[in-house]
């Protein structure tokens, strides 16, 4: 099923598994199955590799003394087993509230939807990539609820920048929010790390593996022409290389859903976990480029590709 029938059924079923390329719909779509449900208080979360059929079972199995819905949710990228999946959606179905949702990030869902039928009140739906105008209808929404002032031209600028991902504009425009002021495109030129600019990123894996950056940090200066888009760029890059090291330390794992919202691919995830591992110095680096910020921004009289270059070797050398 697709996401169009589905929002035209009675959502009454006891399994769900949501499946395919966007990560925005499938996790919208499981909280509002959540919200139905209401099962907040009795609800278990089973992240990736946390996954156990004994522990899913077990719990699904519960009998519960007052009411209260068991709600188990399966948060992966790879299909589960057929048979532990069909045993799942059997006790949803022979004990009274207990309930399933299968997030599915990734299209391994072809290897089990089929299992997720109304025969066994189950449903699967398959979310495709968004496309730039439903994900601007998507964010419009968003910026009613929040009272974010920003115009439709502005929106998709925004989306356009961080490449059509809802969940980054969402962060993004509670951030530029702050001011209280409406939103407008010079902001977003001004203030928004574009995602994925492969040149920028190549600059800043560099960095911090300690190779030659003169050459590249010149093509992309020819290129760009503005070393705030360059440094603050690297700046939240290096956060969020933060944010997997904190995660790290605390948890002995990376999960780049619960970091960050969103689930990377399996190889960038690898990547950033690599970087993050590597680097030990965050509040000096932190500290120095807060300095070259400063500097870039209170002083005239300096040629700033040349003052970006110096602090950029400055910061290569603590890593």
């Amino acid at each position: 099923m697709y996401k169009k029938e589905f929002d035209a059924v009675q959502k009454d079923f006891n399994a769900y598994l949501f499946w395919g390329e966007e990560p925005y719909y499938i996790q919208k779509y499981s909280r509002i199955i959540q919200q139905q449900l209401d099962a907040d208080e009795n609800k278990m979360v089973l992240y990736y590799d946390e996954y156990d059929f004994t522990v899913a079972k077990n719990y699904l199995s519960q009998a519960s003394l007052f009411g209260d819905r068991n709600l188990l949710i399966i948060k992966h990228e790879k299909s589960l087993p057929k048979k532990e999946l069909q045993e799942l959606i059997a006790i949803c179905n022979k004990t009274p509230n207990s309930f399933l949702i299968v997030e599915l990030y990734s299209n391994e869902g072809k290897k089990i939807s089929s299992i997720f039928d109304k025969k066994h009140k189950s449903v699967h739906v398959r979310f495709f990539t968004i496309e730039l105008q439903e994900a601007k209808r998507e964010l419009l929404e968003f910026c009613k609820q929040k009272n974010i002032d920003i115009d439709s031209f502005a929106l998709e600028h925004l989306l356009v920048t961080l490449d059509n991902n809802i969940q980054i504009a969402q962060k993004e425009l509670e951030k530029l929010s702050i001011s209280g002021q409406q939103i407008q495109i010079k902001d977003i030129d001004r203030l928004i790390y574009p995602l994925n600019p492969l040149s920028l990123e190549k600059l800043y894996i560099a960095i911090i593996k300690k190779e030659p950056i003169h050459e590249l940090f010149q093509k992309i200066i020819e290129e760009e022409h503005n070393e705030m888009k360059i440094l603050l760029g690297f700046e939240n890059f290096l956060q969020q290389l933060f944010l997997f090291y904190s995660y790290i330390r605390l948890h002995g794992r990376a999960d780049s859903a619960s970091i960050l919202g969103y689930k990377l691919p399996k190889q960038i995830e690898s990547e950033r976990v690599a970087l993050a591992i590597k680097i030990k110095n965050y509040p000096k680096i932190f500290l120095l480029l807060q300095e070259c910020e400063l500097t870039l921004k209170t002083k005239t009289n300096i040629d700033k590709s040349t003052t970006l270059l110096s602090y950029l070797i400055k910061v290569q050398a603590l890593f």
